[in-house]
């Protein structure tokens, strides 16, 4: 079988632009350990001839191939990162070739956001494919996209590997990963890195979770770094939200563009908070307990690691916080552990997540073959 993996180029590219670049190279690392799988390709969906930036040996492994050349050199399409084309779409498919339409982000914001917010968005054609394939984590809207879609939506592993987190830091002069004595020796600086371009993904909660450990106890935290907010500064709802914190009157909390997460971490933040709405895998928590970081999060897929709390509790989110300062250094070795494990549950190579792709692509080609039987 020869696989093609959707991947959408432009210039100035990297690897960090978003999390589905990095998917894409996890799940063709993933196919390419597959006993049946003879080539895997990266179909180039943008106007770029070259991989993005930061996708280091990765981004040497795949070849990038036009659409145009893509046609008898593939079997099974994946649509991942960049969107296939509808004319070339309808001729593969005619000259018997499969395709599966793995949707990363989620679903229901992917439509909703954009209508509601005025934003430049995109809609597929319904039919494009011949099955969906959703993570865990949008498992909730399988009903609403197979309704979209017409056609069959299964669940399939999440994947994650530390090579573009090793890849961002090495060799920079940046110290990455979680100096044990931090916490009991000083107080957080904390780092807040929602892109805050959607309601399921904002910085808002964590602020909220910062600004209550700075009541209870204002020697806990030195600063807090609120990333991929600097664009939200002079809007009216936001500022006053600022203004009428502690930690603002403290001056403890300045705001930021987007940056790499290694770097925020290299420079001193030594805390994350996070927090999602029916969003709950997210890179961003593999990043941080990959450095050894205390994560505060409300991700159930995620509560076996890092400091949970629950839905949108602010307090119980802050006493995870203070649990951290108090008990992260201690824990430290068992933190880790835990994390590791956690991180060897999604890796490509992981045997459980190869057999059930192989599944998905095995099943995808012989329905292909019993139609034409």
């Amino acid at each position: 079988m020869r696989i093609g993996i959707s991947i959408f180029t432009q210039a100035d590219q990297n690897i960090w632009n978003n999390g589905i670049g990095q998917n894409v190279y996890h799940l063709a690392t993933l196919c390419q350990q597959l006993p049946f799988v003879e080539a895997v390709y990266l179909l180039n969906c943008g106007d770029n001839d070259a991989v993005p930036a930061g996708a280091g040996e990765a981004g040497a492994r795949f070849p990038l191939l036009a659409l145009r050349d893509a046609m008898d050199s593939i079997d099974v399409a994946i649509e991942v990162s960049g969107a296939l084309d509808s004319e070339w779409i309808d001729r593969f498919r005619a000259r018997g070739g499969r395709i599966a339409y793995h949707i990363c982000g989620q679903p229901y914001a992917a439509i909703v956001d954009h209508t509601t917010f005025g934003r430049t968005g995109c809609f597929v054609r319904p039919d494009r494919c011949d099955e969906v394939w959703l993570l865990e984590k949008d498992a909730p809207f399988a009903a609403m996209v197979g309704s979209i879609h017409r056609c069959p939506v299964t669940i399939v592993p999440y994947l994650w590997a530390p090579n573009f987190l090793v890849e961002s830091f090495a060799g920079d002069g940046e110290s990455f990963g979680y100096r044990k004595g931090a916490l009991s020796s000083e107080p957080a600086t904390v780092a807040i890195f929602e892109p805050n371009l959607s309601p399921i993904k904002m910085g808002i909660i964590p602020f909220l979770i910062a600004e209550e450990v700075e009541r209870i106890d204002p020697q806990a935290i030195a600063a807090v770094r609120f990333m991929n907010a600097a664009h939200l500064a002079e809007h009216g709802t936001f500022a006053a939200l600022m203004e009428s914190s502690n930690l603002y009157r403290n001056g403890k909390v300045s705001l930021h563009h987007r940056d790499f997460f290694s770097h925020v971490m290299g420079r001193g933040a030594n805390v994350v908070v996070s927090h999602q709405l029916e969003c709950s895998q997210n890179y961003l928590y593999l990043d941080a307990i990959a450095g050894g970081y205390p994560l505060i999060h409300n991700s159930p897929l995620f509560a076996q690691v890092g400091y949970y709390y629950p839905e949108s509790d602010v307090a119980a989110g802050a006493h995870q916080f203070l649990r951290a300062c108090r008990e992260h250094d201690r824990e430290l070795p068992a933190y880790k552990a835990a994390a590791a494990t956690k991180i060897a549950s999604l890796s490509p190579f992981d045997r459980h997540n190869q057999n059930a792709y192989a599944r998905r692509l095995l099943d995808l080609v012989a329905v292909a073959e019993r139609r034409r039987a």
